[in-house]
């Protein structure tokens, strides 16, 4: 079975996106051109709506 995609262009490298027809709000995406992370946070009416991905660091206890 083929999984069904959307397409959205990376905005840091403008490279192809494919986005799950079955994803959700809060999944992340990496872009396979450049490895930039981008969530999706909202799927209204087929239309996906990307922001830049938080880099969580760890603190190690400090």
């Amino acid at each position: 079975m083929v999984e069904k995609t959307t397409m959205n262009e990376c905005t840091t490298c403008g490279g192809d996106l494919h986005v799950p027809e079955d994803a959700m709000v809060g999944e992340i995406l990496t872009c396979p051109d450049c490895g930039v992370e981008f969530e999706i946070v909202s799927l209204v009416g087929g239309q996906v709506k990307l922001a830049a991905a938080e880099n969580i660091k760890e603190d190690w206890g400090e």
